[in-house]
Parts: C-alpha cells; structure tokens; sequence
C-alpha cells in the first residue's frame, strides 16, 4: 500500500507546484558581454513597453507559444514566469498583450530615489524637499 501511495503523493505534489500554461512561454537568455544582473523574484514587473532608462540592458526574451497568454489572475503561473525571467538577470517583462509571439526581457536600473505619484511636481513647487 505505501509503494501505492508514494507515486501518488510524487504526482499530486509535481501538479500542485506546476502552474498551467507555463510550458508556452520558453525562456531565450541573450549572450552578454556584462555581467548577468542578480535579480530578486518579487522585483520582477509586467510593462506594455520598454522604458528608455540609461543602463537598460535586453537580458533575454519569452517565446510564446500556441496563442498563450499571461494570466493574470493565477498567481502560480505569474511567479513561474517571474522566476524565469530573474534566473536570465531580467526585472522587467515587456508584454503588451494578446496575440504577441514574444516578450523581452530586460534589466532596468531601479531609480535610486523613489517618489510617490505627484511627489516631483511638489519638489518643483517647494512644497516638498528632497530631504523629505
């Protein structure tokens, strides 16, 4: 019976940590002639478009296949697609939507000072310091 149940338990743990969907998207690491940034899982991020911050590198892409989609609403496959994409050095994911056959993935330079929303028109205005 424990010979039974072995198996059964190795497959029901492999269906519940495998997300749906996540063979569609095949990870393309670029050759670098950098280092290959470190990047934390929960830094990576969705943009419809690559932002044109200085020190922007293209680490790699995501081969759609099959039509697939990002799916938003579940929380296994986005975190297997974030792991992916901070294995290849990348924070963000540039996917503008459905039908796109591939997705670039780049490092972006973190800004070294984040504002809130509106926080640089206060700065402009004095109303608010860099200090603050």
């Amino acid at each position: 019976m424990l010979r039974l149940l072995a198996p059964l338990a190795a497959c029901l743990l492999f269906s519940c940590t495998s997300a749906p969907g996540v063979r569609n998207w095949q990870p393309v690491p670029c050759a670098l002639t950098v280092a290959r940034p470190i990047v934390p899982v929960y830094e990576v991020e969705f943009l419809p478009i690559l932002p044109r911050i200085p020190g922007t590198i293209v680490v790699g892409s995501f081969r759609i296949l099959n039509n697939a989609t990002l799916m938003y609403e579940n929380e296994g496959f986005m975190q297997s697609i974030k792991r992916m994409a901070a294995r290849m050095g990348g924070n963000t994911i540039v996917y503008p939507g459905e039908g796109v056959k591939e997705a670039v993935v780049a490092y972006v330079p973190l800004e070294e000072v984040n504002y809130h929303g509106g926080d640089e028109a206060l700065i402009d205005a004095g109303v608010l310091s860099e200090d603050w």
